[in-house]
């Protein structure tokens, strides 16, 4: 029995901009400016944080699985599912 739900997303990461932000181009794609640069990983953690507060999901359930230090990523986010 599978306890929980996982979903994929595809984002495109701008990173030292300005303003930190979100944007929804599709149902699984996403553009995310932060203002973090790319350096050991501060960019993924801000992307991380942001997707986990969009979602309303903990950061623990946000996980970068491709594109670590691309800006082209694949995000999976597990939720509990109901059973």
């Amino acid at each position: 029995m599978n306890k929980t739900a996982r979903s994929l997303l595809s984002v495109k990461v701008q990173t030292r901009a300005r303003k930190t932000a979100i944007e929804r181009l599709g149902p699984d794609e996403f553009r995310i400016k932060v203002a973090a640069p790319p350096v050991k990983g501060a960019a993924n953690r801000e992307v991380v944080r942001l997707i986990a507060g969009y979602f309303g999901v903990p950061s623990t359930s946000v996980k970068v699985v491709k594109g670590k230090t691309s800006s082209r990523k694949l995000i999976a986010i597990s939720t509990p599912s109901s059973s």
